[in-house]
Order: structure tokens, then C-alpha cells, then sequence
């Protein structure tokens, strides 16, 4: 025989359940009542595919609230996104500017913006909080917005197809441009092969050729080593000339000798301007002398001229 059902411990199990689940949900009200939330709008001028009610606010990562309601604004351009924002947590990032409960206000710094974001390829769509450097100032809405709004700037993806459609936008005019710079450089091609200045340019660099492989032959005719023995030559006869015109009884030292019986004679001033003809007739033997002995050194001077002086 089977054992007698003990149906007061059965009925004592389901109570205590019962009261442990209403126990719980308790508690989870009372805390959901104390989490003190305040209420924001943000103006987005793009399509908000993805972003549900329910959907996550979040400032750098840390969840900060959700979305509360998602409608078209009133220019039926933009679409009003109103969220809610945990005070606590606002309070905890230091964005709180002050703590009345559902009057808190949050310190909109000028930089601070919502945003559109993805979760990853394939995820749902939030709203990101963040400071954007290079945000413009936000525009004014044509028509009026709630005092606790937080302006919105376009999502990646916004100013990505932004930018594709301004390209695309610009191919027809770059198509016109490129058009115009190739009817020009066929004027141009034209112009060259109607004046002949393929042909006359060959004829120049020819001519050029030839010139150079004339001087070439000349320069190998000339009769270098007769020009050297010849500068050899000149260089001796100059070193003569120097010798009568310095030294003790050459003509310099003459000419001064007589410039100083002159000056004896005629007075200062004839005896002054003797004495400074004297000084460049020394200073133009000394030049001369110069020549010779570089002469001397490098006899073909003449031909090849002057050597740089290596630095």
C-alpha cells in the first residue's frame, strides 16, 4: 500500500513560493521608484533605422539611460529622440550641474553632442554622448525645442554618404573639365605640327651636333705644341724687359732718381705727380712679372685659360 500524501507540507511549499516571489518583486520596485531618471530630447537630421524604444544611451561606453520615445519632429525633416539619463550616474561622470531629482539639469558643455552609433556591423543602433572638437555650432531648428535638449551631430555613416554624394555630385563638372583640357592640348598639337617644330627642332640639335664635332677638329688641328714653345718665348723676353725696367739701375729706379732732381728743381707738386707715375709703372712691372711666372707654370694658359682655384 502507498503511503498517505502529506498535503499540508505541500500547501506550506506553495505558499512560502508565493511569498518569495512577491517579496522579490517588491524589492525590485522599490529600487526602480528610487532610480531618479531626468528627461532629454535630441534632433537628428538622418534616418534612425535600428534605434528602437528601449534602445541604450551611452557616454563613452558607460550606459548612462535609454531611449523613451522615438517621433517625427514638427518640420517633418528631423526626427525627435527623447531619452531618459540616470541622475546618479550622471552625477558620478560630473555632468550633473544640478541635483534637484527629476530637476536636474546636465552641464551641456559647447563640444558636447548626441550621436547616432551602430553596434558593430550587424547591431542595433544607440545614442552615443561624447565631447566632438570639430562639431559645428549647432543650427537653429525652425521650430521650438524643449529646454532640455543636447544637440545632435550626423553619424559616421551620415557623413560618409554625405561625402560620396558631394563626389558624385562633382563628376560631371571634373567630365567637362577633362573634356576642355583635351580639346586644348590638341589645339596645342595641332598648332606644333602646322608651324613644323617637330622637324625644325631635329634640324636644330643636328646643326648643334655638327658644330660641336667642327670645333672638336679644329681644337684637334691647333698646333698646341708651337703655341707653347711660343708662350715660353714671350715669358723669357718679358723676364728681360723686367730686368731693364727693376733693379738698381733699371728704368724705374732711373725715373725716380730724375723725379727727385725734378722735384728739386720744379717744386712739390710736379716732384708728386713723377713720384706716382713712378709707383704704377712699378706697380704695372710687378703685374707683368705676375703674368710671367704664370706663364712660366702653365704655358698653355693661353689656350685653356684661367685654372679654378679648387676650394
Amino acid at each position: 500500500m502507498s503511503a498517505p500524501t502529506n498535503h499540508w507540507k505541500l500547501g506550506a511549499f506553495v505558499a512560502g513560493s508565493v511569498l518569495l516571489g512577491l517579496g522579490a518583486a517588491a524589492v525590485l520596485a522599490a529600487q526602480s521608484m528610487q532610480l531618479v531618471t531626468v528627461g532629454y530630447t535630441s534632433y537628428l537630421d538622418e534616418a534612425v533605422t535600428g534605434l528602437d524604444v528601449g534602445s541604450p544611451v551611452s557616454y563613452r561606453g558607460v550606459k548612462i539611460g535609454h531611449v523613451s520615445a522615438i517621433d517625427v519632429a514638427p518640420d517633418r525633416r528631423h526626427v525627435e529622440v527623447a531619452y531618459t539619463l540616470g541622475v546618479e550616474v550622471l552625477q558620478r561622470l560630473g555632468l550633473a550641474g544640478t541635483s534637484r531629482g527629476e530637476k536636474t539639469q546636465i552641464t551641456v558643455p559647447p563640444d558636447l553632442r548626441v550621436q547616432l552609433a551602430s553596434s558593430g556591423l550587424g547591431g542595433g543602433k544607440y545614442l552615443q554622448l561624447d565631447f566632438f572638437a570639430t562639431a559645428p555650432p549647432p543650427l537653429a531648428l525652425p521650430f521650438p525645442v524643449p529646454a532640455n535638449t543636447i544637440p545632435a551631430t550626423p553619424s559616421t555613416m551620415k557623413n560618409l554618404e554625405d561625402a560620396v554624394v558631394r563626389a558624385v555630385d562633382q563628376l560631371p563638372g571634373m567630365a567637362q573639365d577633362l573634356a576642355g583640357v583635351a580639346t586644348r592640348l590638341d589645339v596645342i598639337l595641332e598648332d606644333v605640327n602646322r608651324r613644323g617644330l617637330p622637324g625644325r627642332a631635329e634640324a636644330t640639335l643636328d646643326g648643334a651636333n655638327h658644330l660641336i664635332a667642327s670645333l672638336e677638329g679644329k681644337l684637334r688641328q691647333l698646333p698646341v705644341a708651337e703655341l707653347s714653345r711660343s708662350a715660353v718665348a714671350t715669358m723669357e723676353r718679358l723676364d728681360k724687359l723686367l730686368e731693364r725696367l727693376d733693379g738698381n739701375d733699371g728704368l724705374l729706379a732711373s725715373a725716380r732718381r730724375s723725379s727727385d732732381a725734378l722735384g728739386d728743381v720744379a717744386g712739390p707738386r710736379l716732384a708728386a705727380n713723377i713720384d706716382q707715375t713712378g709707383r704704377d709703372l712699378r706697380e704695372a712691372a710687378v703685374a707683368v712679372r705676375q703674368l710671367a711666372e704664370a706663364l712660366q707654370r702653365d704655358p698653355d694658359m693661353l689656350l685653356k685659360g684661367r685654372a679654378k682655384v679648387q676650394p
